[in-house]
């Protein structure tokens, strides 16, 4: 992720001209084009934008950012803050489709295989399932300790260019199905369990019977 970062010009320019008369320039760096871009792309590249005051603006795209400010380092911290809950995010749905396919051959298989297998394989979802729900926790809960309102802001504008909501909507649907699994085979492990019991109940009467 590129952050370009002006303090001044030599020549005055409105903070608010860059998202409008140099809309297109702008796009292009953001974009790291050389053609001039249509219409459409200049408006998603510069819609999320935000200013402080008069003389600055923080501009945000998908690859890059766009900061027209002197001393910007807490803009940069949080855009850095929102690159690296994406970079988890990504981390953490490759971590549950990993999970869920384990999960779904156990789930396959149990019909198939013995109590011992049964309890391990419950143990490895429930791992799965504590360990991903734990990190998906300290993701969300990362940057709840922004206090400044413009910072907070500007969080919310980088997570929408980063659609982080919808990451977080995908990951949360993956965890109710991991959920979902884990007591299906919770289930059948009890329903073998209470077979086994109404076998070993119907051998110990045949066999007293068999006695007297």
């Amino acid at each position: 992720y590129a952050i370009f970062q002006i303090e001044g010009f030599a020549e005055p320019c409105h903070a608010g001209d860059l998202y409008t008369k140099h809309a297109n320039i702008v796009t292009q760096i953001l974009r790291s084009e050389r053609a001039p871009l249509s219409a459409d792309e200049i408006h998603d590249a510069t819609a999320q934008h935000i200013s402080y005051g008069e003389n600055d603006v923080t501009i945000i795209d998908w690859d890059a950012a766009l900061l027209f400010e002197r001393g910007a380092e807490d803009v940069r911290a949080v855009l850095e803050c929102a690159n690296v809950e994406l970079l988890e995010m990504r981390y953490l749905d490759q971590q549950l489709d990993d999970g869920l396919d384990q999960a779904y051959q156990a789930l396959s298989k149990h019909r198939f295989t013995l109590g011992g297998s049964r309890r391990a394989d419950l143990r490895r979802v429930a791992q799965l399932q504590v360990d991903n729900a734990i990190l998906f926790e300290g993701v969300n809960n990362a940057l709840k300790l922004l206090g400044d309102q413009y910072l907070a802001r500007v969080y919310r504008l980088a997570s929408a260019r980063f659609h982080l909501a919808e990451w977080d909507a995908s990951i949360l649907r993956k965890l109710e199905t991991l959920e979902s699994i884990y007591e299906k085979m919770s289930d059948a492990a009890a329903n073998w369990r209470m077979e086994m019991l109404e076998w070993i109940i119907i051998l110990l009467s045949a066999l007293s019977v068999a006695v007297y």
